[in-house]
């Protein structure tokens, strides 16, 4: 499903992030996570839902079709579209991501995916938004997927973005518009978000950054693109600020899920993207 957008508006995204979601029949936590979901999307209008990992609780599942076949059938009535990229825990149990991949069919209104790169079962992609009525591209929003755990001990817990991974995005050939406002999103965060959080201008921080302890080089390929303005990160449940480094904002999204840590009050992350600039703001979900 193309991404549209218009000259008199924002392109409005809503970012979930670390859900979290345990196996069927879903425990209250769970429930409480797809009724609060349920009720922003009956109140709210976005252009794109974008998921940012940690959708499910690998480890606690071993059939992952019944629990994201409901969760995705929450987003039907809709319309809007749908992109997902997956964190460290979805595939913590016997299934890899690929068939998590394959489960994407299950999703009607997918987002469409341009200049795709696979390695090592990791999916990174391309999101392209079009004026609605010239079919000009109006901004780009790349999408990596940071993988889970490292298998070298001396690279640390985390596997760092892979050189190939940054090839791709560096290689890419859309053209460079500095006017331009191009974000990414991520799951685990890179390095400089700690970096970041010495430039707060919203939300908080209260668990140190959990980035990889080697950093392979990501953000000096994106310093290098001038139409890049932001990368938003999930994975850390009590950070959710929006800080700036070498000025690109390095943006954590808001917690989504109430099956998992983390003392912020559960919500989303409201982008609004404008031809030049983009916003963002933590919504917490409403409470009865």
């Amino acid at each position: 499903m193309e991404l549209l957008s218009t000259d008199q508006q924002a392109f409005r995204i809503c970012q979930l992030t670390d859900l979290h979601l345990g196996s069927r029949p879903f425990s209250v936590e769970d429930q409480e996570t797809l009724k609060r979901i349920s009720r922003v999307l009956a109140s709210e209008h976005f252009d794109l839902i974008m998921i940012t990992g940690d959708l499910i609780w690998g480890n606690r599942i071993k059939q992952p079709e019944e629990v994201l076949s409901y969760f995705y059938r929450l987003f039907d009535q809709i319309g809007t579209p749908i992109a997902v990229t997956y964190g460290n825990h979805d595939t913590e149990g016997d299934f890899g991501r690929s068939r998590l991949r394959e489960l994407e069919k299950l999703i009607k209104h997918p987002a469409s995916k341009y200049d795709i790169f696979v390695f090592h079962d990791l999916e990174n992609y391309v999101l392209k938004i079009f004026g609605r009525d010239n079919r000009e591209l109006s901004h780009l929003l790349y999408v990596w997927d940071s993988g889970a755990y490292s298998r070298n001990n001396r690279m640390g817990l985390y596997e760092p973005i892979s050189p190939e991974q940054i090839r791709w995005f560096a290689q890419l050939p859309e053209p460079e518009d500095p006017d331009r406002a191009d974000l990414g999103f991520i799951h685990i965060p890179i390095p400089e978000f700690a970096q970041a959080q010495n430039l707060i201008r919203d939300g908080q921080i209260a668990e140190k950054v959990g980035s990889p302890e080697i950093n392979s080089g990501l953000f000096y390929s994106l310093l290098k693109k001038e139409n890049f303005k932001a990368l938003f990160a999930g994975h850390d449940h009590n950070n959710n600020f929006t800080g700036s480094y070498k000025g690109i904002d390095l943006v954590y999204g808001n917690v989504s899920g109430y099956n998992t840590y983390g003392n912020l009050a559960r919500g989303y992350k409201l982008i609004e993207l404008y031809p030049d600039h983009a916003t963002y703001k933590n919504i917490p979900f409403i409470i009865d």
